[in-house]
């Protein structure tokens, strides 16, 4: 049982809009932290000296979930104590603990359990790692007490109490109040904060309130069998794994929104105003569309409903989801010289957002659309972004809706036509656990497993949004681990006879492209014939297949050693690989000391070269030629690299 030690955070405090916030980075928090080898989370919630949790156990035992936390398994228990239960119990109308219903016990009991065992030494802001047992991410979030002592958060309002009590089953953090998620819907959960009072009028005005309504998928056939409880037994690479299928498939959505203090800093205070400020940015980004859709709120090319649409995603994410944060990943980044990015579809059609966490910016924290100098480095900034506040920031509102979350950016976010061709004229480089909603509103994206773990999350053809694929192809989204010789640590695994395609996310400006796939090469690995077209009706094969089981040092690659060359003898060997159409892997990314662009083992293969339509559909077929139904591949990474960035004089940079 892992025994946690005692460190501080580092707070830091600055003054936002009328409130003081507080982000945790990596000083120790005040505290000791004990480790009681010989107690379950049961009985140190029986025998606990100085808090009394008995009205707790009482909810517990009547959910009839008091036996699991008495016997082994690896828990992670936010215990209430009787004053916390005693407000709750005068907030709800219920006299005592015997009066609420078994179904709300059972609710309450769910909710303060985590099937993994979580530490505050283990977080950063955002969201506990993996959902509660009723299937809610919970936010972890810092601030200051009455005393200016630091203080821990579970959504906002719980405090931890004491914290990281480690026993046989797991470990035990007592709060000051039950924890209650929102059971608004997200447009609800906007509509309760008088704050963005502007931009929710304008979600009304746009009808987009009615696209994030839904919660569960009514058709999902939830897989038979052992499928969601033992999952489907696999091999990859070097490892055996379990592809476990969700129970059930959620829609889920993010909104990154201006407060209504933004909006008047930039001389914006009606809706009319609003729309008057759209039309001047969307009349520029889509010139050819002229006024014709200046009066019809509800149309998707009207400036206002591609103003809110662009601040809008399918995508669950709390704060820390949307890049790395992971110090054990986060490590493996040659921060200095390139940010930690991701890139995510938005819901104006054809479009996309830059998310990138610089090494130094001020402020810190995350950004929306930023692109850094990397003739700088550390990064400055040739184009700022939003950035976009932490849990700790926002003021105390719920955030975290029944089926989505929503977050504040301190300026007004766009896909003006500077962004399109200025900030996404870049390699984009998709981590491709992004490149399906259900990845990410599963649990799959963002899953870290230790060296030991190896449970992954499986999808289903039909219910993976932007993907179709065959009976034989199993589709796996793979846990994070340190140890993989792969982008991020995750990677997308097709397996089988495998015959999967996808809709390529789109690209900022119409152009020249490379489609290029990164990827581990190795002989469990099988050999493919790519598709490209307009639609997965309309597909034209790419190029003779690739065998994805040979490595850089193979002739047929060129691979070569940066070490060995000069720079212009490296500019020719690069030229060479990139006309038997492969790369070296980026720079910026290393694993277990190995850095991608020096190993023969991490390779990017340009798939095609084509002419793409900001404004049109392209899909990407994958077929597995070999009689295997063992072979596998390996979706690491995509990138959409336009000309403008490998085909300019100074060339394509190494990262």
């Amino acid at each position: 049982m892992k025994k946690v030690k005692s460190i501080f955070q580092q707070i830091m405090f600055s003054a936002i809009s009328l409130f003081i916030f507080s982000s945790c980075l990596d000083e120790a928090h005040p505290g000791t932290y004990y480790t009681f080898e010989d107690y379950t989370i049961a009985s140190f919630l029986e025998e606990n000296g100085k808090y009394d949790m008995s009205y707790f156990i009482e909810i517990m035992k009547k959910a009839k979930i008091w036996g699991e936390l008495a016997t082994y398994g690896n828990y992670t228990c936010f215990a209430p104590t009787n004053e916390a239960v005693e407000i709750y119990l005068r907030e709800k109308g219920y006299p005592s603990v015997s009066a609420i219903p078994n179904n709300v016990c059972d609710t309450i009991a769910m909710t303060h359990l985590l099937n993994s065992p979580y530490f505050t030494t283990d977080l950063v802001e955002g969201a506990f790692p993996s959902p509660n047992r009723l299937d809610r991410y919970l936010s972890f979030s810092c601030g200051m007490g009455p005393d200016s002592t630091i203080r821990y958060y579970v959504n906002k309002d719980s405090w931890l109490q004491r914290m990281n009590d480690t026993v046989q089953n797991g470990v035990v953090h007592v709060v000051d109040r039950v924890i209650e998620p929102s059971t608004l819907m997200l447009p609800q959960l906007l509509a309760n904060d008088s704050t963005i009072s502007l931009f929710y009028q304008a979600l009304v005005l746009t009808h987009l309130n009615d696209s994030l309504e839904r919660y569960k998928d009514e058709t999902y056939p939830t897989p038979g069998g052992d499928s969601c409880t033992i999952g489907v037994y696999y091999h990859t690479g070097n490892e055996w794994e379990y592809a476990i299928f969700p129970e059930t498939r959620y829609f889920k959505y993010s909104a990154f929104v201006e407060p209504d203090s933004v909006y008047h800093r930039n001389g914006i205070y009606t809706i009319e105003d609003l729309i008057e400020f759209a039309k001047e940015v969307y009349h520029e980004s889509y010139p050819a569309d002229g006024t014709q859709y200046d009066d019809d709120f509800t149309h998707r090319r009207n400036p206002l409903n591609r103003f809110v649409s662009y601040h809008l995603l399918e995508f669950y994410g709390q704060y820390d989801a949307w890049n790395v944060t992971n110090p054990n990943i986060v490590q493996n980044f040659d921060r200095a010289n390139w940010d930690i990015e991701d890139f995510f579809e938005t819901m104006l059609p054809h479009s996309f957002m830059r998310f990138c966490t610089p090494l130094v910016a001020s402020p810190n924290g995350m950004y929306i659309n930023r692109k850094g100098d990397p003739k700088n480095p550390p990064q400055d900034a040739l184009h700022r972004g939003v950035r976009v506040y932490t849990p700790s920031e926002m003021p105390k509102v719920q955030q975290d809706a029944l089926n989505g979350i929503y977050h504040y950016v301190d300026e007004i976010l766009v896909y003006s036509y500077d962004v399109r061709n200025t900030v996404l004229n870049t390699r984009i480089r998709y981590d491709c656990t992004t490149m399906s909603p259900d990845f990410v509103n599963s649990g799959g994206r963002n899953r870290y497993g230790g060296p030991s773990e190896n449970q992954c999350t499986g999808m289903l053809d039909g219910y993976t949004k932007w993907w179709r694929f065959s009976p034989e192809t199993l589709v796996s989204v793979r846990s994070r681990h340190t140890w993989f010789a792969s982008y991020q640590g995750d990677e997308v695994i097709l397996q089988g006879i495998y015959d999967a395609t996808v809709k390529l996310p789109p690209v900022p400006f119409d152009g020249t492209y490379d489609v290029r796939i990164g990827y581990p090469p190795m002989n469990s690995r099988g050999i493919i014939q790519a598709y490209f077209g307009p639609s997965p009706d309309n597909m034209e094969p790419t190029d003779i297949p690739v065998d994805l089981r040979i490595g850089g040092s193979n002739p047929k690659i060129g691979w070569f050693s940066d070490a060995d060359h000069t720079q212009e003898e490296i500019r020719l060997l690069e030229k060479g690989m990139r006309n038997r159409g492969y790369m070296k892997g980026p720079a910026c990314y290393s694993w277990s000391g190995n850095n991608f662009r020096d190993a023969t083992g991490t390779l990017r293969k340009i798939i095609t070269t084509q002419y793409m339509s900001a404004e049109s559909d392209y899909y990407l077929r994958v077929r597995q030629l070999m009689d295997n139904n063992m072979a596998e591949m390996v979706y690491d990474y995509l990138e959409l690299v336009p000309k403008t960035v490998w085909g300019s004089d100074e060339g394509e940079n190494i990262y």
